[in-house]
C-alpha cells in the first residue's frame, strides 16, 4: 500500500523527556525560557522538511489542555501544511477548534462521536476496529487524500506506535538544554519493552546542527 513518508519532528530534553512530569504542559519550558528556543525551531522545521500535513494524537492534545500555559509570543505556524491531522481512536475530544482539522478515528467509534464530527463539519477518515486505529490503513487513506510527507509531533504513545509498526521514515529531533529524569514522564517513544535488539529501529545520521540557544538539531534516517 502506498503511504506518505512519516517524519517524527519533535523536541525533548537531552534524556528524551517531552514534559516535566505526567500531565504537564511542555509549553512551560518555553514560557520559562529554558528550552533554548527548541519549540519555535521545531515548528519552523516542518516547512524545511517539506511536511504537507501535521499529525498528533489525542493523548498529547489532552495533556496540552490539562495545564494550559499561555505564551507571550505565538509559536510559528507551518505554512506548507495543508491540515492538522489528529488520531483520536477512542473518540475522546470535544472539538472546539475545527479549522484545517482532519480527524482519524476507528470504524467502530461511538455514534455520539461520529455525530459530533458530522454536526461540526469536521473532515475525518476511519481505519480499523477494536482497540486501536489501523495505522497502515489510515496512512494509505491519507495518501489517497494527497498527503506525501507527514510531520508526526505526537506524544510518546502515538510516536511509539508508529515506530513499533515500522512506519517512521525519519526522526528530526531538537534537543533542548534540559535534563529532566523521571520514570513515568512521557518520552519520545513510549511503547512496549523490546525482548531483544532486533526490534530496535536502526538509524543513520543525516545531519547535526547547533541551533537556538544551546539546542542541537539531530536528523536521522530510519534504516530498512
Amino acid at each position: 500500500m502506498n503511504r506518505p513518508e512519516v517524519i517524527v519532528n519533535v523536541f525533548s530534553s537531552i534524556d528524551g523527556k517531552m514534559t516535566t512530569a505526567p500531565g504537564k504542559n511542555v509549553a512551560e519550558w518555553t514560557a520559562a525560557g529554558v528550552e533554548g528556543g527548541a519549540n519555535e525551531i521545531t515548528h519552523r522545521l516542518y516547512d524545511e522538511l517539506e511536511c504537507d500535513g501535521l499529525v498528533s494524537g489525542s493523548e498529547s492534545l489532552i495533556v496540552w489542555g490539562k495545564d494550559w500555559v499561555e505564551l507571550d509570543q505565538p509559536i510559528y505556524e507551518p505554512q506548507k501544511s495543508k491540515a492538522y491531522i489528529v488520531f483520536d481512536g477512542k473518540g475522546r475530544i470535544d472539538w472546539y477548534q475545527t479549522e484545517g482539522l482532519l480527524v482519524v478515528t476507528k470504524e467502530d467509534v461511538s455514534d455520539s462521536y461520529m455525530q459530533q464530527l458530522n454536526e461540526k463539519g469536521i473532515q475525518y477518515i476511519t481505519a480499523g476496529r477494536g482497540e486501536y486505529i489501523d495505522l497502515p490503513s489510515a496512512l494509505h487513506k491519507l495518501y489517497e487524500f494527497g498527503f506525501r510527507r507527514l510531520g508526526l509531533s505526537g506524544g510518546g504513545t502515538i510516536n511509539g506506535a508508529f515506530l513499533r509498526q515500522g512506519l517512521v521514515d525519519e526522526i528530526s529531533l531538537v534537543m533542548a538544554p534540559l535534563a529532566v529524569g523521571g520514570t513515568s514522564t512521557p518520552s519520545l517513544f513510549d511503547s512496549e519493552d523490546l525482548k531483544g535488539l532486533d526490534g530496535a529501529a536502526k538509524l543513520e545520521l543525516k545531519d547535526l546542527q547547533r541551533v537556538g540557544n544551546g539546542s542541537v538539531w539531530l536528523r536521522y534516517k530510519v534504516k530498512r
